[in-house]
């Protein structure tokens, strides 16, 4: 390690002591424990490593995982190539921190059909595969926490984004990087927060905390060199995170987007299993002739039922968007946002 990184590791554990020190973390009564890197830094720091640790308020962990065995007809065609990692170190955290650790086993047929996935059409206003398949895990999550009671809920939102925990921004230059995290402190959203002000209750990041942001754009802590390297023996991401915390139980752990983590990735194939040709060639064409909407594939057919129902066939529209003219996607007709070609209402890209 170089005097830089031994430097820039120091203040950066200073730092986030202190935000973690903050009354906004201590009244966090719960978290949605991935078991990845930036959930265990922000539990483990908030319950052991803060001065104040012993007025945290954090008692209950909420993990979502799938389980292969409660999943027959996914199982006996093959979708599940390994178990979902999660469990597997949110399960270590809750033990060390002595939280409250709840773990939702929902089957794929209730994460594709059930009420949290039309929370989050509605919510989000979206029949994006990508996007739901995770947006899913976080609802089901916030919905146990709303039923335990909890008021204010940990999570590691803006992590991958402000130090580079994608493993696309690895092949990215300084320049590139540095810029792209700047672009990205000024735009990044995150689906956990409207999901939770829906449901009543709070969400909070150490990583939104302003004084983090500041400094991962700032030509201090924008440094490739800070972002990503070898740690462990394995190159990572977030490397100045793993740094700072080399005590916490997923310091090494590699970078695994939610739905992988959890095992919801698998949903497309689900879809497929669940859904015959025939079925989605019909309800395509319908799709098309009645809203003027190409579907793609069948998962986003299942969520275009819901997102039918709660805003076309109500003559609704998700939040300020518009129909045709310009600035519209070619498969939805939806707006896009001001400047962008990826189209958050159907996940076309490009879409025009």
């Amino acid at each position: 390690m170089t005097t830089d990184m031994t430097t820039e590791s120091s203040y950066v554990r200073s730092l986030f002591i202190e935000v973690l020190s903050s009354p906004s973390a201590l009244a966090c009564d719960a978290v949605l424990l991935s078991g990845g890197l930036d959930t265990s830094l922000a539990s483990e720091t908030v319950k052991t490593l803060i001065p104040r640790h012993n007025e945290s308020q954090l008692s209950t962990a909420i993990t979502l995982t799938i389980d292969p065995g409660n999943n027959q007809l996914a199982q006996a065609h093959g979708l599940f190539a390994q178990s979902p990692q999660d469990i597997v170190y949110a399960n270590q955290i809750a033990t060390k921190l002595n939280l409250q650790h709840h773990v939702l086993e929902p089957t794929l047929d209730e994460l594709l059909n059930g009420k949290a996935m039309e929370i989050c059409v509605k919510v989000l206003g979206t029949f994006d595969g990508m996007e739901l398949r995770n947006a899913v895990v976080i609802a089901q999550c916030l919905m146990r926490a709303k039923a335990l009671g909890c008021k204010r809920v940990l999570t590691g939102d803006g992590a991958d984004e402000l130090f580079a925990g994608y493993s696309f921004m690895h092949a990215m230059d300084d320049g590139r990087l540095r810029q792209y995290i700047s672009e990205m402190a000024k735009t990044m959203a995150f689906c956990a927060q409207p999901l939770a002000r829906h449901l009543g209750i709070n969400v909070w990041s150490p990583y939104l905390d302003q004084r983090v942001i500041d400094y991962a754009v700032s030509a201090r802590g924008a440094s490739r060199m800070l972002k990503v390297g070898e740690f462990q023996g394995t190159m990572h991401g977030k490397l100045v995170l793993r740094q700072a915390f080399p005590e916490v139980v997923s310091a090494a752990r590699k970078k695994e987007p939610i739905e992988c983590g959890c095992g919801t990735a698998v949903l497309p194939k689900m879809a497929d299993l669940l859904l015959t040709d025939t079925a989605f060639a019909r309800e395509a064409k319908a799709a098309l002739e009645k809203h003027d909407v190409v579907l793609r594939d069948k998962e986003q057919m299942l969520y275009f039922r819901i997102f039918a129902r709660e805003f076309m066939d109500q003559g609704l529209m998700p939040g300020s968007r518009y129909r045709y003219g310009q600035g519209t996607c070619r498969d939805c007709r939806f707006s896009l946002d001001p400047g962008s070609v990826f189209c958050k209402v159907c996940g076309l890209y490009p879409a025009i």
